[in-house]
């Protein structure tokens, strides 16, 4: 009686530990963060490698087509003046105009003004902070793809204009959906072009594209999604990417894993819980590939368990792979990713230490 009821209590002590339900999808989460502070290639790197991932890897159009790129920051002709009486907001042309101000406008600090593309509010910023900018010239205006801070923007507009702008009438006849370049995560490497992050075989160039003439990083355009080759020191945008998975990089049974995933825990998310990964035919294969590459061990341990007569997911999820064995071999119960294969998952005996890979849910 003991051993009839062994595999169906464990199998039911790993699955009520995971808080996740039965029936779930692809756990894997891959997204993508428009960054629209303009920076250098490699200063937008260092910024997504901080914060999210890396700079965007894209793996099919429907990745590109995901990510809205249209909104833009420009300076405009409002700024703080000090004087011994005090300090007040001027407009360049020094005419008074309604001010429509962000939410808890006291509480930010700063002296210059800025406005973000479909956006009716105004935000205070830094004046060193590097934006693009919309000069006045007579009648019409001129957008400016060059980030500058408001200090240079203001002179480069009295230089070559009138001022910059002063917002006297309908803020969406000034400010117009533009084509704007944005920094991805492909780059000149020697003679070839390579990701940042991973590997994919996607590409869009634009006709003609991507040229000689020492221009080595990628943008993507706002509009088109097409690439083109800009100089790695233009201040642009950028796209970022983010994913949910996290690679441990210590050697652990299949056990061990399973247990040091579900205590991993979040700094910044207090609902934030991790679990061994699940798989599933329709996932992004040359992303979860990515993960595996970095990893000390040739192989990594999954989510993926054999008992009670059946393969299982320990998180609950469907399980949509046919080819596994119905009868494995005696202590190979456990299922490992290679890095020698693209797709498929390797039963091995859970005994075996190996990196692995967890993936991060929202806990309910």
């Amino acid at each position: 009686m003991k051993s009839s009821l062994c595999g169906p209590l464990i199998l039911l002590l790993i699955l009520g530990s995971s808080g996740v339900g039965a029936g779930l999808g692809s756990v894997v989460d891959i997204s993508y963060k428009h960054i629209k502070s303009p920076l250098t290639w490699e200063t937008a790197q260092n910024y997504c490698r901080r914060i999210f991932t890396d700079l965007a890897t894209f793996y099919s159009p429907s990745d590109v087509n995901s990510v809205y790129l249209n909104r833009y920051r420009s300076w405009i002709g409002l700024h703080k003046e000090t004087s011994s009486s005090g300090s007040k907001w001027v407009w360049s042309d020094r005419q008074s105009h309604y001010v429509n101000w962000q939410d808890n406008v006291k509480n930010v600090e700063g002296d210059c003004a800025s406005v973000t593309y479909l956006d009716e509010k105004i935000y205070v910023r830094d004046c060193g902070d590097r934006l693009f900018f919309t000069c006045r010239s007579g009648a019409s205006y001129v957008f400016v793809l060059e980030a500058k801070t408001w200090s240079e923007a203001s002179a480069y507009c009295r230089s070559y204009h009138q001022d910059l702008v002063s917002l006297s009438g309908d803020i969406f006849a000034i400010f117009l959906e533009r084509d704007i370049p944005t920094w991805i995560g492909l780059h000149k490497d020697g003679a070839s072009w390579k990701w940042s992050w991973g590997d994919s075989n996607y590409t869009n160039w634009s006709e003609g594209e991507p040229s000689v003439g020492g221009r080595n990083c990628s943008s993507i355009s706002s509009l088109t999604k097409q690439m083109a080759p800009l100089s790695c020191d233009a201040r642009l945008p950028s796209v970022c990417i983010l994913d949910n998975l996290v690679l441990v990089k210590e050697n652990g049974s299949w056990q061990e894993a399973l247990e040091r995933c579900r205590g991993l825990r979040s700094s910044s998310d207090s609902n934030l819980r991790y679990d061994l990964l699940s798989l599933q035919p329709a996932d992004n294969q040359d992303f979860i590939r990515t993960k595996i590459m970095q990893a000390d061990t040739e192989e990594v341990w999954t989510g993926l368990r054999f008992l009670a007569g059946d393969w299982l997911w320990v998180n609950g999820a469907d399980m949509l792979y046919t080819d596994l064995p119905s009868c494995p071999t005696p202590g190979q119960h456990c299922g490992s990713l290679s890095k020698d294969e693209t797709v498929g998952v390797k039963t091995r005996d859970c005994l075996e230490r190996k990196n692995f890979l967890c993936y991060g849910y929202k806990h309910p």
